[in-house]
């Protein structure tokens, strides 16, 4: 082998480990899949996840990809409380620490309040989430999904709309 070809060699080497790196390290493209985040993500659409930084760059209002093991695939919601909230759902309105959270025009209210019909706070390292399709999401309020840790969030959701900010 001739020395050009080596550093040819070498160079999609290095390439292809520096995509590794940060694909699996840095950021990552990611599709929705599913419409429990609809009107916001639409099933099919490409994201760019953050998954750097985990959880100490978490906030309200975050959309996080989460690795469920018990459903056995990864889901898509928004962060709606953090650890030490506590949480209540009320006649289809979220109340986070005793204060109703907006809930934008178009999106529908909550029919069921699941597990946050009575209040609920969370533990250091928990997350509750929501998906922006509230009547049609299987989330935080159900022992589906239920409480989030935060070892199981894989990334943050860096592109696209997020009109709760």
């Amino acid at each position: 082998m001739n020395h050009r070809t080596r550093s040819y060699l070498l160079f999609v080497l290095l390439i292809g480990c520096i995509c590794y790196l940060v694909s699996h390290f840095v950021v990552q493209l990611y599709f929705v899949n599913g419409s429990s985040m609809e009107p916001t993500y639409t099933s099919g659409q490409p994201v760019l996840l953050q998954k750097f930084g985990l959880p100490d760059c978490l906030d309200y209002n975050d959309v996080v990809v989460i690795r469920h093991e018990t459903l056995g695939r990864d889901i898509v919601k928004r962060i709606v409380a953090l650890p030490g909230d506590t949480i209540q759902i009320t006649e289809g309105i979220l109340y986070v620490n005793g204060v109703p959270q907006p809930t934008p025009d178009g999106f529908s209210l909550m029919e069921d309040a699941g597990k946050a019909a009575a209040p609920l706070t969370l533990a250091p390292g928990e997350y509750f989430v929501l998906g922006d399709n509230r009547s049609h999401s299987i989330d935080s309020r159900f022992a589906e999904v239920g409480i989030i840790p935060a070892a199981s969030i894989a990334g943050k959701v860096i592109t696209g709309r997020t009109p709760f900010r």
